[in-house]
């Protein structure tokens, strides 16, 4: 082998140690379920990307509800597609005021909502929690947010960013400490709210 030839190869060995990385970043990049088994960790069901809405875009009677508390804040929407408040409701809607009170310092960066589809005024229990915010809101409200996310069911969680994106979708039978961990993943992660 000549002493060209061999200069080149070190001039391809050289160029191929550089390009390893970059190359074997890039695959790991378009292949996330490599790491860590493909898993995320989040506990929630990401929506990606996060859908642009505004709570006054679904509630009825926007004229007559003040807003302004929710401005700014991380919101935590609780779902009623078929207006009954009944025992697992009730359930999740307690865990949601205990995973607030878990939250500790964090937890005046979270507003809980509860969209009330129920004609026959507020649910005695829903009233008696003063840190829950429940708004009424109709089919139409239901028909625009089912179309924006898919796959609602009744109780389902939705979790707003200060700008209203919704981010994340919880079940109602969600564990309050997942979403504990995910609250405190993404106040960590963000300066908002």
């Amino acid at each position: 082998m000549n002493s060209l030839t061999k200069n080149r190869l070190k001039l391809v060995f050289i160029a191929a140690l550089f390009a390893l990385p970059v190359m074997t970043a890039w695959l790991v990049f378009s292949n996330p379920q490599w790491l860590e088994g493909g898993e995320t960790k989040n506990y929630g069901e990401l929506i990606s990307p996060a859908i642009p809405s505004q709570i006054t875009d679904f509630i009825a009677n926007t004229g007559e509800v003040n807003l302004d508390q929710l401005k700014g804040r991380w919101v935590l929407l609780h779902l009623d597609l078929d207006g009954h408040c009944n025992e697992a409701c009730e359930k999740s809607v307690y865990m949601l005021r205990q995973l607030h009170t878990l939250l500790n310092k964090d937890s005046d960066r979270l507003e809980r909502v509860y969209f009330d589809k129920s004609t026959a005024g507020v649910n005695d229990f829903l009233s008696s929690d003063k840190k829950l915010t429940v708004l009424p809101w109709n089919d139409t409200g239901i028909s625009k947010l089912t179309s924006d996310v898919q796959a609602l069911s009744d109780g389902d969680m939705l979790l707003l960013d200060p700008f209203g994106n919704i981010l994340m979708k919880y079940h109602q039978d969600a564990d309050p400490y997942g979403i504990q961990k995910d609250l405190k993943l993404l106040f960590k992660a963000s300066q908002i709210g």
